[in-house]
């Protein structure tokens, strides 16, 4: 009996070990796993200042709570205000969602990023979803190697002021080159997270072809938008470009404010009403939206 004990002591012994050695060695990987995902959904919030810098400032609210937000900047040397990005979160139907947004200095909103949610799979999920207009038939035969590739159009002025339209193939890597050929110079901050996967190249790559000066603002900002809003779920395009009084839940059809998800009204409002109350504590914070740099 005792030489039983001392053996499963053992073995619980040495099995705590191993998870106490997994967990040590996993943990670095996990939390720069959340830093990476953390700095992509930023950028996806606020694209103007995906080649700049964020700044994390602390406010501390009249209740005593902590509110986190960042001051997005176009330049790295904090030049050039380009708006604020903050965390919402609210319980939904079956999980907390949480959402990063990016709000300008007039108090609307350009971009939402859902960073976690467990809501039902095909009604609460929805908020995460993209509408496609693939049939069936153009899914199987894209996961058999033989679909079409994906082409998206965009009108730009080359280097003699001639407008061209380049068909962009997405996970085209020679892309960058045509596009040097017919721009040079300008502003190039309107890179944003989605260029590695549209254009299948690493996140250092895609940055160092988006952000170089021989990259014109215009061309790289017409073909990431585009990109951007192909890749944006449906429900949240619906918040980009609202203030705070345009955060209602509606039922019906309608621009002004938020249509609901069908089935999942818990998660259309989970979502509405925890962003604009992260905007009110925001415009608070800020000292209320303003169009001038802080």
């Amino acid at each position: 009996m005792i030489r039983l004990t001392l053996v499963l002591a053992l073995i619980t012994f040495v099995a705590s070990l191993g998870l106490g050695f997994v967990y040590e060695s996993t943990v670095p990987k996990i939390e720069e796993q959340k830093r990476v995902t953390d700095e992509l959904a930023r950028r996806t919030a606020l694209p103007e200042a995906a080649c700049g810098v964020f700044v994390r400032v602390k406010y501390s609210a009249a209740a005593g709570d902590s509110f986190i937000y960042y001051m997005g900047y176009r330049n790295a040397d904090t030049t050039q205000f380009a708006g604020y990005v903050t965390k919402a979160a609210g319980r939904g139907y079956s999980s907390t969602i949480e959402t990063v947004l990016g709000v300008d200095g007039n108090g609307k909103i350009t971009g939402m990023k859902i960073t976690h949610q467990q809501e039902t799979p095909g009604l609460g999920s929805r908020i995460e979803e993209v509408k496609t207009t693939k049939s069936v038939l153009d899914a199987i035969k894209e996961l058999a190697g033989k679909g079409e590739t994906p082409m998206v159009a965009v009108d730009m002025v080359d280097s003699t002021g001639t407008v061209r339209c380049l068909e962009v193939m997405l996970k085209d890597q020679p892309l960058c080159g045509e596009i040097k050929d017919l721009v040079a110079g300008g502003d190039t901050s309107a890179v944003v997270d989605l260029a590695p996967k549209a254009l299948g190249l690493s996140p250092e790559d895609s940055t160092a072809v988006f952000c170089s000066p021989p990259l014109a603002f215009g061309v790289a900002k017409g073909v990431m938008d585009k990109l951007r809003a192909q890749a944006t779920p449906w429900f949240l395009k619906q918040f980009v470009s609202k203030a705070k009084g345009g955060l209602l839940v509606a039922t019906e059809d309608t621009d002004q404010y938020i249509q609901a998800i069908t089935g999942a009204t818990i998660s259309s409002v989970t979502v509405t009403e925890s962003v604009r109350e992260a905007m009110t504590i925001l415009e608070e914070a800020v000292g209320g939206f303003k169009e001038e740099t802080p």
